[in-house]
């Protein structure tokens, strides 16, 4: 590749793709901070991006230095002769489809034409290439004018396949959700943004609760997105511990770790979780900071608990204490067929399944796999959760590891 084609390479990548997101990245930037828009997102970034490069695209022809206008350039000879690979490849299918529909006459000459591209291609002669490519246009035509698309059709069609593709992947593959609590810090945090597994647990009716197809069981110690049930779906008489007015929450999504499924026996003894009677395995690691949002204050503070380290379900995980909060206790209670109970991570600031209980099934939507942003308030970017999976061991450092060690739990990971 010589230096002229890595030129027009490199104006091509700075119109379409370099300055456009420079400008997208910026712009949502301030109005951000402007306070127009409510906080930085990905997605604003990702929409101006779309409209700018569009934009680009329909002005490409006054726009300097980024295409090669020599003819004789290799780079427009390697363009000519893709485009003329592709054209043959497109005539050669239509034909073929729509044999019935032209004159004997008519395939002679297309497939004549279409012969003689294919030589010239393999000559690698631009000449031959060019005027072949230009007689199977002629034909192409005269005797398959009929089945042309027009520019308009083939982009709505592109565009229709690019949609249905988004909506497949959404509704049954996986879904983006983002943090928008503290319920499950330290796990998560305000302002990350996971992908959700929706296909793991099975096949769920779109717009509805209702899985047709199941591939596995949630199981415990799993963190879990579902739609918060109404207490129609859950009971049939209601519990004493659970508050009505939880049900106005119903059809939400929520986000919680999984501690009991069908047939467990659920309690919390001053703060202990049991399952089934026995105290689940946690050790206490030390102390962790993290940044809570003061609805009365309207600020973000600094808020501080003792972090614990649970082992439950085959998965290990860290809870947090507030240093404020009630010592609690909860039941026991035993967890319906076909429905789990679930806890926040953060379990002194967590509306969950304590309140208004456990969560049929079909009701969850998928499970989390991997923090894939964070914009966490006020601190902007936390580049360090980028690529965090949300299912391995937690992140300790390094008095957390020798404390977890102490109390004969095998180390976390990183």
């Amino acid at each position: 590749m010589d230096f002229r084609s890595l030129t027009h390479r490199f104006w091509h990548a700075f119109w379409f793709a370099i300055l456009p997101l420079v400008v997208s990245w910026v712009a949502v930037d301030i109005l951000a901070r402007a306070g127009i828009v409510d906080e930085f997102e990905v997605w604003y970034v990702l929409l101006l991006f779309a409209v700018l490069v569009i934009g680009a695209y329909s002005i490409r022809e006054r726009l300097p230095f980024w295409q090669d206008r020599d003819p004789r350039s290799s780079a427009n000879r390697r363009r000519r002769a893709k485009a003329a690979r592709q054209m043959r490849s497109r005539i050669d299918k239509v034909l073929r489809r729509k044999a019935r529909r032209v004159s004997d006459k008519g395939r002679q000459e297309i497939e004549q034409a279409l012969g003689d591209l294919e030589r010239a291609l393999a000559d690698g002669d631009d000449q031959k290439v060019t005027a072949a490519s230009q007689k199977l246009e002629e034909k192409s035509n005269r005797h398959l004018a009929f089945a042309r698309k027009s520019a308009s059709r083939e982009y709505l069609e592109s565009i229709g396949i690019a949609v249905i593709i988004a909506v497949v992947l959404r509704l049954f593959v996986v879904e983006a959700f983002k943090i928008p609590s503290e319920s499950m810090v330290p796990t998560m945090m305000v302002g990350d943004h996971i992908f959700v597994s929706k296909y793991l647990y099975g096949i769920t009716l779109p717009f509805g609760n209702r899985r047709i197809v199941r591939f596995a069981s949630p199981a415990r110690g799993e963190v879990v997105v579902f739609s918060k049930p109404g207490l129609d779906q859950q009971y049939g008489d209601k519990p004493d511990y659970i508050d009505a007015f939880e049900d106005e929450m119903a059809g939400k999504d929520f986000i919680k770790r999984i501690v009991g499924v069908a047939g467990d026996s659920i309690e919390l003894r001053d703060d202990v979780l049991l399952v089934n009677g026995e105290e689940v395995p946690r050790c206490r690691v030390g102390r962790r900071t993290y940044r809570s949002y003061n609805r009365f204050s309207g600020r973000w503070e600094n808020a501080e608990g003792q972090l614990w380290v649970e082992r439950h379900g085959g998965f290990l995980y860290t809870i947090i204490e507030d240093d404020h909060g009630p010592i609690t206790s909860f039941g026991p209670v035993t967890v319906p067929e076909g429905q789990v109970f679930l806890l926040g991570d953060n379990r002194d600031n967590s509306n969950d399944s304590r309140y208004w209980g456990p969560v049929p099934e079909d009701h969850i939507k998928g499970r989390a796999m991997i923090i894939w942003w964070s914009n966490r308030r006020p601190h902007g970017f936390q580049w360090d959760r980028v690529g965090r999976l949300v299912m391995t061991d937690p992140k300790l450092d390094g008095d957390h590891k020798r404390a977890l060690a102490r109390c004969g739990m095998p180390p976390a990971d990183g």
